[in-house]
């Protein structure tokens, strides 16, 4: 199915066209409207944004593969990002890194998400608090000086509040 933005979407568009000189201004700020109902910037939703800025697919294809922050394939109920840099590397990142592959088995290192569709890893750079690291972001929200134990409770205590334990999960 097509992907399309809908009446109330198109609205806040054309608000958003007006403030700038020119549509293609538009790009990132689409992207991210797509990004947040769909969870990521699928073929079709490139399409519509080229379509709506007058730009070219691959112009939009483009902006959407520069940037890390956009998803290119559908991602998990819950995104973990995980710091790779130096930085956390030396406390710890890596201990991090194995133990979410142990507990989802994962086998890509870059960007893997679990079999049950719930949980997506992702190790990105430089997450800008190098002094707190290991750092993590999950669903956005920040945590500095993270161990192995603490990662560990912070998943369990998401997997219970959606119904989902690591035994019926066969990971226990």
């Amino acid at each position: 199915m097509a992907f399309r933005f809908n009446e109330s979407e198109l609205q806040q568009i054309n608000t958003l066209l007006a403030r700038y000189p020119s549509k293609m201004s538009a790009t990132l700020p689409l992207l991210h409207m797509v990004q947040r109902r769909e969870g990521w910037v699928s073929p079709d939703a490139i399409e519509e944004v080229a379509r709506l800025l007058e730009l070219t697919r691959i112009h939009v294809a483009d902006v959407v593969s520069f940037y890390t922050m956009y998803h290119r394939k559908p991602i998990g109920k819950h995104l973990v990002s995980v710091c790779r840099t130096l930085c956390c590397q030396l406390v710890g990142q890596e201990d991090l890194s194995a133990y979410l592959r142990q507990r989802f088995s994962l086998a890509d290192d870059h960007v893997a998400t679990d079999p049950s569709g719930t949980f997506t890893v992702e190790h990105v750079e430089c997450l800008g608090a190098c002094g707190a690291g290991p750092v993590v972001i999950i669903d956005g929200q920040y945590h500095e000086r993270v161990t192995v134990q603490q990662l560990g409770e912070l998943l369990d205590s998401l997997q219970a509040a959606a119904g989902h334990s690591r035994e019926a999960q066969g990971n226990g």
